[in-house]
């Protein structure tokens, strides 16, 4: 049985891996599917985006969200902090000075725990240059650096989106094998063993279909509203309000 659903955003509802552009066909099933079960979005994104999007994809107000890659809650109104903050804004602005070509992102003004910044260059790269930085400065084992294909992501070692998933569902009062989760990429392979229903859309990175209890045969947002549409009423017929 499900009764909630939590959704990674980037590359997960997009239209693919690579854009910002929400497909129209995840945000359609998901309106068609508000009300009968809780949903909920779990992003790396800054919790203001993640707010917004909530309200224009159609979810009521008070739905689940995470924040930051597991950093921050927000449940029926209330909000909860789940990582240390270690000041990385200001460790962001000293590689800023170090490495050329490197800015800080649109949403760099928001956040407060994952710092994202973004430079043209290959991710793997990128990620390279900034661990040798850190390194120098005496700060690589109190920085976890990730690229999420989209920006460069200075993160408490503490940050995981499968602790803020055992969290929500603490406060939810929800079991978490009661709980579906679609994503698609690295930071969602630990939340595959936190619930009930691990979904991987069909273009997802390899350790996240071999974790994953199902892997849709779309990509993206059209995996999603596949899993909506289709998979879900097979696996869980009964409507939760």
């Amino acid at each position: 049985m499900i009764r909630a659903i939590l959704l990674d955003v980037d590359g997960t509802l997009t239209r693919d891996r690579s854009t910002e552009a929400l497909d129209p066909e995840a945000i359609e099933a998901i309106q068609e599917t508000v009300g009968k079960y809780v949903i909920g979005l779990v992003t790396g994104n800054a919790l203001i985006v993640t707010q917004a999007l909530a309200r224009y994809i159609g979810l009521p107000r008070g739905s689940p969200l995470i924040a930051e890659n597991g950093c921050i809650l927000e449940y029926g109104g209330e909000q909860y902090e789940l990582c240390e903050d270690l000041g990385l804004r200001e460790v962001a602005l000293r590689l800023i000075k170090i490495i050329p070509g490197l800015k800080p992102t649109y949403q760099f003004n928001y956040r407060r725990f994952d710092i994202t910044l973004w430079a043209p260059r290959d991710p793997r790269e990128l990620v390279s240059i900034v661990n040798e930085e850190l390194r120098k400065i005496g700060l690589a084992d109190k920085v976890r650096v990730s690229h999420s294909g989209y920006a460069l992501h200075l993160q408490p070692p503490s940050s995981s989106k499968a602790i803020a998933v055992k969290r929500l569902c603490e406060v939810m009062s929800i079991p978490c094998s009661e709980v579906a989760y679609v994503g698609d990429s690295d930071t969602d392979v630990d939340v595959m063993d936190v619930v009930g229903y691990g979904v991987a859309v069909s273009n997802a990175v390899d350790e996240l279909k071999r974790r994953a209890r199902i892997v849709l045969p779309r990509p993206s947002g059209k995996g999603v509203a596949y899993f909506l549409k289709y998979y879900l009423p097979k696996i869980s017929p009964k409507e939760h309000q």
